[in-house]
């Protein structure tokens, strides 16, 4: 694992993707879920003429706030995803039948995904970044549509776009641009150069007895 100079490094996210990717990037981190209505308060910053760029920013320093107000000696990271369509805001479906109804509006068309990241210390943030890559889906049909959910069922729900790109969800994408790391939900790459910058990650391995 990385030494954070004996500093905690909190994730705030139950999202397997993300933690997927910062052990993959052999990052020693805790895992602290944040508990926030992410509808109401997207609902909210919509109706206040907050951009959809903006709202991925203030539900990621929502949850980040929320766990580095309890934990000030630890840099709290946090993450947002939303995506767009057509000037459209999408969150994750409730139900298969949301699931479908998504999947239709969303086939044959390029969507954007705006990914934030936030790091807290001290219970202040002091660090963000925002990225929107572009996914395109397949034209499917109906049938296709059912097929699939049929095939992934409720880990259609865990996505704003109803797949996950790096398994079955490949199948409906015909093209996309941007970061790998960031359409799977975290800025892995500016994340890692912030903390580099900021000497919380060394670039050698801490040797484990």
């Amino acid at each position: 694992m990385y030494n954070f100079k004996h500093k905690t490094l909190i994730l705030a996210s139950s999202s397997k993707s993300r933690q997927t990717l910062l052990k993959n990037a052999k990052i020693d981190f805790l895992v602290k879920r944040p508990f926030v209505d992410e509808d109401s308060i997207r609902e909210s910053a919509v109706a206040g003429k907050v951009t959809l760029q903006g709202c991925a920013i203030l539900l990621a320093e929502i949850k980040g706030h929320q766990i580095a107000l309890s934990n000030t000696e630890a840099f709290v990271i946090a993450s947002d995803q939303i995506l767009e369509c057509k000037g459209i805001g999408y969150s994750k479906p409730k139900s298969l039948e949301k699931a479908k109804e998504q999947l239709r509006e969303l086939q044959g068309n390029t969507h954007m995904l705006h990914t934030s990241v936030v790091v807290f210390s001290s219970g202040k943030r002091i660090w963000h970044h925002l990225s929107s890559p572009t996914v395109t889906l397949r034209s499917l049909s109906d049938i296709e549509i059912d097929d699939y959910l049929e095939e992934v069922g409720n880990e259609a729900l865990k996505t704003p776009g109803c797949y996950q790109i790096e398994s079955q969800g490949c199948h409906i994408i015909s093209s996309f641009n941007g970061s790998f790391f960031d359409i799977l939900g975290l800025p892995l790459l500016p994340l890692l150069e912030f903390l580099r910058l900021h000497g919380l990650v060394s670039t050698k391995e801490t040797m484990v007895s």
